[in-house]
């Protein structure tokens, strides 16, 4: 395996990138049953050894369609790879925070204000409230019996009036409270850590360049502490990623798009363990294709990346299982 690389270490860019793509041969991901169709910017939870998938995006000729279709598929078994439809989302959902606990999958924001909850045990969908504003390009996680919503944006195609307000949405009441404000960022990863939320880029809009530019420090929250802390980054992370914890202290971050990419263009295939407790990001085999704006789940030791954007405009329908490292392995 290779060197781990130190978020807060001293290297320049040069020896980041080469630490990154220089990674030792492993197993491969392995292509499962795709979807019923293309999609990205959708939310996906596992449930009892099954995989659901709500709503996402793609395009139809000009026009970019977002959905409130829910599919389902068992993992393993008898049943494994046969999908089924289930009763729709009430609103439609894209490319906005979603979050997995207390049994729902969690689906807040996507162009519109509304909090959505899909009850994994039944299928069943309902709006059970409403954000104060419109937030799209958000990013969530669920801790402490809440969902925790950070960064957006109220007008999708303005990157300038991103968020810094944070809220809290109590899973037993709906309740949306606010929180202290956090990072005013476009597509955070939020992602819940032991007693901390971990944000990472992301991306924020410079006012001066008048385009998206990758942060270069990752926010902590405390929920204990109800404070925020910065830790800085050695080097840009892709904008875009997607992530998903896969224990109390570790994450995994794959795809996104080049930091110094200023608007549509190649989209990466990079995939990074991420430890919270250090700040250490470890590089791991690629993926078999670029993906933004995709599905993670983890689930019974494997990770299960589903759809994402594979080109502009070019939504893919690949679903992907990987066994990532245990904890402490070379």
């Amino acid at each position: 395996m290779s060197r781990p690389v130190a978020i807060a270490s001293r290297w320049g860019a040069g020896a980041w990138c080469t630490a990154l793509h220089a990674v030792a041969a492993a197993a491969p991901w392995t292509a499962e049953t795709p979807l019923p169709h293309g999609l990205a910017g959708h939310a996906a939870a596992v449930h009892e050894g099954r995989l659901n998938v709500a709503g996402g995006s793609h395009w139809s000729g000009e026009t970019k369609r977002i959905e409130n279709a829910v599919y389902r598929r068992t993992l393993r078994g008898a049943e494994a790879g046969r999908w089924e439809t289930l009763p729709p989302l009430p609103a439609g959902f894209a490319h906005s925070a979603s979050a997995t606990g207390a049994g729902a999958l969690w689906l807040v924001g996507g162009a519109t204000d509304a909090i959505q909850r899909l009850d994994l045990a039944t299928g069943a969908a309902r709006r059970i409230g409403a954000l104060p504003e419109r937030r799209t390009y958000a990013g969530a996680a669920f801790a402490a019996g809440a969902v925790w919503v950070v960064g957006g944006t109220p007008v999708d195609t303005d990157f300038s009036a991103a968020l810094a307000t944070m809220v809290r949405i109590d899973a037993g009441t709906g309740a949306v409270t606010p929180a202290p404000a956090g990072p005013a960022w476009i597509n955070p990863v939020v992602l819940a850590l032991g007693d901390e939320l971990h944000v990472l880029p992301g991306s924020r809009w410079s006012a001066e360049r008048r385009r998206l530019e990758a942060p270069r420090e990752t926010w902590i929250y405390s929920l204990s502490g109800g404070q925020w802390t910065q830790r800085p980054l050695a080097a840009s992370l892709p904008r875009g990623l997607s992530g998903v914890a896969l224990d109390r202290y570790r994450a995994l971050l794959v795809g996104g798009v080049p930091a110094d990419n200023a608007g549509a263009g190649p989209i990466a295939r990079d995939v990074w363990l991420y430890d919270g407790r250090t700040g250490v990001l470890q590089p791991q085999p690629p993926l078999p294709a670029p993906r933004l704006a995709a599905a993670l789940v983890h689930e019974g030791g494997e990770v299960w990346l589903v759809g994402g954007e594979e080109r502009s405009r070019g939504r893919a329908d690949t679903v992907w299982r990987w066994t990532p490292p245990a904890e402490g392995a070379p």
